[in-house]
């Protein structure tokens, strides 16, 4: 089963929807890192879980592609609902 696609909503930031219809379940970010080996800048993309209140933000991850962040976003799984995906899948 594939994830739904990121809603694109600025140049570098993304919605992912998951469970709720209107509210979005994590926020993905085109962001520029420092690679230490080379010292180079590198295009990473960061998904943080959304709410309303940022101190109950939490990072997901870092990701080298916007479809690999998207992935890493699951669903809420409900106790006691509907038989569905394994693991939030």
């Amino acid at each position: 089963m594939s994830m739904p696609k990121p809603i694109r909503y600025s140049r570098d930031e993304w919605l992912c929807m998951r469970n709720a219809p209107v509210l979005p379940k994590a926020v993905i970010r085109r962001v520029l890192v420092t690679d230490h080996a080379s010292s180079a800048r590198v295009e990473k993309f960061r998904a943080v879980t959304w709410a309303i209140e940022s101190a109950e933000r939490e990072l997901v991850g870092h990701f080298d592609d916007l479809r690999s962040a998207n992935d890493a976003v699951l669903y809420d799984v409900v106790a006691h609902g509907p038989v569905g995906p394994v693991n939030g899948r």
